[in-house]
């Protein structure tokens, strides 16, 4: 079998904390032949990493600034760019016939991430989603569709604490590169999780942020799921905790929300205990880091190769984009700002109280997938 030819393009953390060490093992299967970054520093130190971790052919890998100037070298990409130059550096990949697995979130514009999904006819386009590997939320997955949980009635999900990842540049705060803060970042992994596990069928009841203008290191929404309330709260500053409870008719399983999961449980409605500790995982969920991103990356090419569906293709980065977008985009900024410190919930203007109103959502419309 003749390995597929590999290109990262982006080579920044996300590309060396995650992709880079899951190429390694992938002899036979997938080659890394070409690191794409513009800023040439980052590809070498993206080489220098591979060749560390024992990766074959690391003095034949291309250097280039531009996918263009190696095209003739892969076949394929892990496309890390910065979020809001998603659509604009895969949209000639794919016109070229180039498979792409693309980092969340799809793009930072329902508009282009529909697009997108649109060209993805011959080309695989597969989306970056680890954490349906994850063992807790792959369980969580097995229950709901089970019946183990009964009806479920409400999902709480809170995950924060201080901004810890070792970014190498300034893009995650910068909106105009970001496309967003908390919501964009953390938020595109709990809305994939959370349409994987409840199905499409959304709309935003609540959203508050605090960015005023830039990005948001604190979220909370209040969604709609058929009949299910979820309520979400994300934060880069705040401490509070890493946890998912889903309560059902039946009962209710609480896992924690990092990898790995830590303590989980699984109890009756009546109080009977059925499971407390971590999580085994059950394929193709993995219990090891860098194997999530090594599976993720052999479905990738089983999917090239026409014997495999990917684990999470286009039509769900749509759904998380217009989900976020949705978010986003309700109400006006004053309606969505989450109280501060030096507001409170009766705001003056012109001299008289103006009472601050959240933004309670509409139903979306959404094509059938």
């Amino acid at each position: 079998m003749t390995p597929i030819r590999l290109a990262i393009v982006g080579c920044g953390a996300a590309a060396r904390g995650c992709h880079v060490p899951a190429l390694p093992p992938l002899v036979g299967d997938l080659q890394l032949t070409a690191l794409i970054d513009r800023d040439p520093r980052q590809a070498r130190a993206a080489l220098d990493l591979y060749r560390e971790l024992g990766g074959a052919d690391a003095d034949r890998v291309v250097i280039a600034t531009d996918p263009a100037e190696a095209a003739d070298a892969f076949d394929a990409a892990v496309v890390v760019v910065p979020h809001t130059l998603h659509a604009q550096s895969v949209e000639p990949l794919l016109a070229a016939g180039k498979h792409v697995l693309l980092e969340k979130p799809m793009s930072t514009s329902a508009e282009d991430a529909r697009r997108l999904a649109a060209r993805a006819v011959t080309p695989v386009l597969a989306m970056a989603h680890p954490r349906r590997l994850f063992p807790a939320y792959a369980w969580v997955k097995r229950l709901i569709d089970g019946g183990d949980l009964g009806e479920v009635v409400r999902v709480d999900w809170a995950e924060g604490h201080p901004y810890a990842w070792e970014p190498v540049t300034w893009s995650m705060f910068d909106r105009r590169l970001a496309g967003g803060g908390v919501l964009t970042d953390t938020g595109s992994h709990v809305f994939d999780t959370l349409l994987w596990w409840l199905g499409p069928d959304v709309e935003v009841v609540r959203y508050e942020d605090n960015s005023l203008g830039g990005v948001e290191t604190d979220a909370s929404s209040h969604l709609r799921f058929g009949s299910v309330d979820v309520h979400c709260e994300c934060s880069r500053l705040r401490d509070l905790g890493i946890s998912c409870k889903v309560t059902g008719t039946k009962a209710t399983v609480t896992i924690g929300t990092d990898f790995p999961a830590g303590e989980c449980s699984l109890i009756t409605a009546d109080g009977v205990e059925l499971h407390r500790g971590d999580v085994d995982g059950v394929a193709p969920a993995q219990d090891e880091w860098e194997l999530l991103f090594t599976e993720q990356l052999v479905n990738f090419a089983a999917a090239i190769r026409g014997t495999a569906q990917v684990h999470s293709g286009p039509e769900d980065g749509v759904r998380v984009v217009e989900l976020i977008q949705d978010c986003y985009g309700g109400g006006t900024a004053d309606e969505r700002s989450a109280p501060q410190p030096w507001t409170n919930a009766r705001r003056r203007c012109g001299g008289r109280p103006l009472a601050r109103r959240p933004y309670r959502g509409r139903q979306p419309a959404r094509a059938a997938s």
